[in-house]
């Protein structure tokens, strides 16, 4: 902060704080924002940097949430293209068998065609 003063009480003024605060006040720190002058205690610095950590905080928290999310997101995706996967899979192996039978009964149909001629070449 560039434009901080701190200064440091007598024992009268703290004194005279402490009775009408009950708080024990060594110094006094006077900050420029702007056009308007700031002015606090040690005690409140502590409070803004209790401020500041609970905020960082809860924006680490958020960004880990917003991982997991990220994370879950992903997972659903790869378990839905593992079940298009399989979907796929089965269907091709559906239309393996299908082609299979097909050859199958056109086969068994042939040898009896087949069979059914040489018995009437026999006759």
């Amino acid at each position: 902060m560039a434009n901080e003063v701190k200064i440091k009480l007598t024992d009268a003024q703290k004194a005279k704080i402490k009775e009408a605060t009950g708080k024990d006040l060594p110094e006094i720190r006077v900050e420029n924002f702007g056009s308007t002058p700031a002015v606090s205690s040690p005690a409140a610095s502590l409070a803004l940097k209790a401020t500041r950590a609970a905020r960082a905080t809860r924006a680490m928290k958020a960004a880990r949430a917003t991982r997991a999310m990220k994370a879950a997101r992903a997972t659903r995706a790869m378990k839905a293209a593992r079940a298009t996967r399989a979907m796929k899979a089965a269907r091709a192996t559906k239309a393996f068998k299908a082609t299979r039978a097909a050859k199958a009964f056109k086969a068994t149909r042939a040898a009896k065609a087949f069979k059914a001629t040489r018995a009437t070449k026999a006759v």
